[in-house]
C-alpha cells in the first residue's frame, strides 16, 4: 500500500486507557487499555494502518502485540525523540489528546526512520525484562552507597544489610537470566560466540544477544547508534565544539559495553590501541568509548557470520573473522 493512503495513528498510553488521535482528522478516541477493549477498536480500521505509541515499560506492550496480531505496522517509539519532536509542534500545551495527536504526526512523517516492532519471544520478553530489572536494582544499590561513603561507621551500619540484600538481588536475576538464556539454543549461541570477544562478559554478551536477535541492523553503524555510542558533531560555520555521544537508547547497555571495553584492555592487543590513543591526547573515557565502538563493530560481524572472535594483528588493526 502507498504510504500516502496508509491511515496514520498515534496513541497516548496510560495504565487504564488509551487515547488515540487520527493523522488525517481531528477525531479522538478513547478506550480502556484492555485487550477486549484494544481489540474491538482494532476491528473498526481498514487493513495495514500505521499504529504509533511510546515505549512506556509494560503498559503499551499488549498494544503492540494484538496491533501487530491484527496486519497492521506498529512502532514503538523512543519517548525522549517523540518529547523533542512534539516540543517543536509548537504546542501551548500538554495534555494526553495533544500528545496523541504529536505522534500521529511523528509516525507520518518519521517512520519510516524506525524499525518495525516484532513482538519478541516468550525467552526474550523474559530476559529483556529481568534485564531492565536488574538494571534498576544497579541503581538502587550505587544510589545508596553513594548516600552512605560520607556517614560515620555507626550512623552507616543499618544500611549495610540493605546492600547485602541487593548483592543477593543481582545474583538471584544473574541465575534467571543464565536460566533463560540455556532454554534458547538461539540465544544461548549467540551469546557464547560474543563472549569469545575480550572483555565481553556474560552479561553484556546476553544484552547484545537479545538486541541482536531481535533487531536485524543493516550495518554495525546502526546498533553503534542503537546503543547511543555514536559521536554527535556539533558545528557551524568555522566553529566547531567537542563531540559528544548521542546517548541514545538504553543506557544500561551502553554502560556495559563500556565496562566492557575497560576490560578489554587488560589484554595486550587493546591495551596497545588504547596507549596510541591516549598518546593522541584523548582523554581514557573517549578512549574506552572508541573501543566500545569497536566491540560494537566485531559483534555485529560475528553475529552476522555466526563465528568465534579471532585477534589477528594487522598494522594496528584487531578483525573479527
Amino acid at each position: 500500500m502507498e504510504r500516502s493512503a496508509q491511515l496514520n495513528f498515534g496513541v497516548d498510553v496510560g495504565k487504564h486507557e488509551l487515547v488515540i488521535a487520527s493523522s488525517v482528522d481531528q477525531r479522538i478516541t478513547k478506550i480502556a487499555n484492555l485487550p477486549d477493549a484494544i481489540g474491538r477498536w482494532l476491528g473498526t480500521l481498514p487493513a495495514d494502518c500505521r499504529v504509533g505509541m511510546e515505549a512506556t515499560g509494560i503498559y503499551h506492550q499488549q498494544l503492540a502485540d494484538l496491533a501487530h496480531a491484527a496486519g497492521h505496522q506498529v512502532y514503538v517509539l523512543n519517548p525522549r525523540a517523540v518529547a523533542v519532536y512534539l516540543k517543536s509542534l509548537r504546542s501551548r500545551g500538554k495534555t494526553d489528546i495533544l500528545d496523541a495527536r504529536g505522534i500521529a504526526r511523528y509516525v507520518q512523517n518519521e517512520a519510516d526512520e524506525h524499525p518495525l516492532y516484532t513482538p519478541p519471544s516468550a525467552t526474550q520478553r523474559s530476559v529483556q525484562t529481568l534485564l531492565h530489572r536488574r538494571h534498576q536494582v544497579v541503581k538502587q544499590r550505587a544510589a545508596l552507597r553513594m548516600s552512605c561513603q560520607s556517614l560515620d561507621e555507626s550512623v552507616r551500619a543499618p544500611f549495610a544489610p540493605l546492600l547485602v540484600a541487593f548483592d543477593q538481588c543481582l545474583r538471584e536475576i544473574d541465575s534467571q537470566l543464565r536460566q533463560r538464556v540455556r532454554a534458547d539454543e538461539q540465544l544461548l549461541a549467540q551469546a557464547a560466540r560474543l563472549r569469545s570477544i575480550p572483555g565481553v562478559g556474560p552479561l553484556i554478551s546476553t544484552a547484545l544477544a537479545l538486541r541482536l536477535s531481535r533487531h536485524p541492523y543493516r550495518n554495525s553503524d546502526a546498533l553503534v547508534a542503537a546503543l547511543g555510542m555514536d559521536p554527535r558533531p556539533h558545528q557551524s560555520g568555522v566553529s566547531e565544539a567537542p563531540r559528544h555521544l548521542s546517548k541514545q537508547g538504553n543506557g544500561e547497555e551502553r554502560r556495559l559495553i563500556y565496562m566492557a571495553a575497560v576490560s578489554a584492555c587488560r589484554c595486550a592487543l587493546w591495551r596497545k590501541r588504547f596507549d596510541q590513543l591516549i598518546a593522541r591526547g584523548l582523554p581514557s573515557t573517549a578512549a574506552h568509548c572508541i573501543i566500545a565502538r569497536k566491540l560494537l563493530r566485531i559483534a555485529f560481524a560475528i553475529n552476522k557470520n555466526c563465528q568465534l572472535y579471532r585477534a589477528e594483528v594487522l598494522g594496528d588493526d584487531c578483525r573479527a573473522t
